[in-house]
């Protein structure tokens, strides 16, 4: 590597600008880390709260190609080998898959024999994963490399905190929320959303009652309201899944 371009590339990552667009901002961070490594693949999984089966690891962001299944997948801590990284706290770095303990646990054959794989931090708890792999140039990871990836983990939960913060500073209904609940400060909401999201869906599930109510909506009303949010959250998670699919051809 390079270490004049690592370190361009690290405080690109680090002075990274958030869009209003969520997807879009994860869709760069994984463009730069790719950039920094000259890496053909980066992801990011994030925790995900799936009802009785609790917290799983699943793909939100890509750069270069996975199976369509991908995104539909996953997985519980330590049952492959990005969700063994989260829960283990600890990076790893694997320079041929085939002769590592890795082999075991990996969920598909045909995966990179050679891959760096670091936790995530955001608000303070590790919440995902960051891998890269497919290096453009062949070159094996060195524990430089997994020293930099390390890097560019903390600053890519940086940016997704910073981002999560300016979208509820910049939500009316987040800051009613905030009232409502006495929730102490917009932070203390963010890291609710990272670490207790079923509690954050309550609290502005709650506020949004609350303030249906109090502009004269009746019972029903507010029930065909909440129907009307719950399609047009279906209509817009169907788009997405059809915007993931065109950008893997």
């Amino acid at each position: 590597m390079n270490f004049c371009s690592e370190l361009d590339g690290m405080k690109e990552l680090a002075s990274f600008k958030s869009y209003d667009d969520h997807e879009r901002t994860l869709s760069g961070l994984m463009d730069t880390v790719a950039d920094i490594f000259s890496a053909g693949r980066v992801s990011l999984m994030l925790l995900d709260s799936v009802g009785n089966l609790g917290q799983l690891l699943r793909l939100v962001a890509l750069h270069g190609e996975l199976p369509e299944t991908a995104w539909d997948e996953r997985t519980p801590l330590g049952q492959s080998i990005a969700a063994q990284v989260l829960a283990n706290r600890q990076s790893l770095v694997v320079n041929d898959i085939n002769t590592s303990a890795m082999k075991a646990i990996r969920r598909h054959t045909d995966e990179p024999a050679a891959f760096i794989a670091c936790p995530v931090p955001i608000s303070g708890i590790f919440a995902g994963v960051l891998n890269i792999s497919n290096r453009k140039n062949g070159q094996l990871f060195s524990e430089q490399d997994l020293a930099y990836a390390e890097l560019a983990a903390i600053l890519v939960g940086r940016a997704i905190e910073l981002g999560r913060l300016q979208g509820m500073l910049n939500s009316s209904f987040a800051k009613m929320a905030l009232v409502v609940e006495k929730v102490s400060n917009s932070r203390s909401f963010m890291d609710l959303s990272i670490q207790e999201p079923q509690r954050m869906a309550k609290i502005l599930a709650k506020s949004f009652y609350k303030e249906m109510s109090r502009c004269g909506l009746s019972a029903n009303q507010i029930i065909h309201a909440a129907g009307e949010i719950i399609s047009e959250m279906t209509n817009s998670i169907v788009r997405h899944q059809r915007r993931q699919k065109r950008l893997e051809r």
